[in-house]
């Protein structure tokens, strides 16, 4: 570990491991430690830090809840730096939605003006495998229905095969963490079937635009979508607080 030797600073603040886990965090972000390396041992850490090893575990452990490294115990255990997670970055983003108390009017908002933006990469990027990823899924709703079922993730998994469909992975995580609040909403509310019906009707009409190549129709029906959607959420919304 000579290599690492002078990579850190030794620390005169407070909150010294906040610190620790700061520079670590840089090294990672930097692409200095790559997924599977090893870092330098607590005891190794501590002497380059001037830090007590205790400090240094906490530092870890923040790392560690942060998604950046995991621990391996045993002979050739140690902290290692761990492969880039998305769940725990869309995980992220919906408590951040939450803890902010968001209405159902901002999330809307919000949604209409990412899809709209997804939409426009989508019509650049979006091939044959992706439209019949969008297809099973409707025909997947469709069945649902059929059967009595109530097809809520299987209609919301339609706008993550959008986002997944513009080949960019942060709109994917965005929308992923929009769905989550999303559900959160619609289990509360517990639309009916009717809902549910409608909303599938509109991502076969996007479908179908799609299909066509006719991206300015799918953007026009998506905005009708999202804003018929929260029209009629909104009225359930208000029918069950009266």
């Amino acid at each position: 570990m000579e290599e690492t030797a002078r990579l850190f600073t030794p620390l005169k603040t407070k909150r010294v491991f906040e610190e620790i886990a700061d520079q670590i965090r840089e090294l990672i972000y930097s692409g200095f430690f790559k997924p599977g390396n090893k870092l330098p041992s607590e005891r190794e850490l501590a002497n380059q830090f001037k830090a007590g090893r205790m400090v240094v575990r906490e530092a870890l452990r923040t790392l560690e809840h942060a998604g950046l490294i995991y621990m391996k115990q045993g002979s050739f255990g140690g902290a290692f730096i761990k492969e880039s997670d998305s769940a725990v970055i869309t995980r992220s983003i919906s408590d951040m939605i939450r803890i902010g108390n968001v209405t159902l009017e901002e999330l809307t908002e919000t949604r209409l003006g990412i899809e709209m933006v997804i939409l426009e990469s989508v019509i650049h990027r979006i091939n044959q495998e992706d439209l019949e990823a969008l297809r099973r899924n409707v025909e997947e709703a469709e069945k649902e229905i059929a059967n009595g079922n109530r097809p809520l993730e299987t209609n919301l998994n339609f706008h993550l095969l959008l986002a997944r469909a513009s080949k960019n992975t942060l709109f994917e995580m965005i929308i992923k963490s929009i769905m989550n609040v999303t559900t959160s909403f619609l289990v509360r509310i517990n639309p009916g079937t009717d809902h549910l019906c409608q909303v599938l009707s509109y991502h076969k009409k996007i479908y179908q635009a799609l299909l066509k190549g006719d991206f300015q129709g799918a953007e026009r029906i998506m905005k009708e979508h999202l804003l018929e959607a929260n029209k009629r959420v909104s009225a359930l919304a208000k029918e069950q607080t009266l």
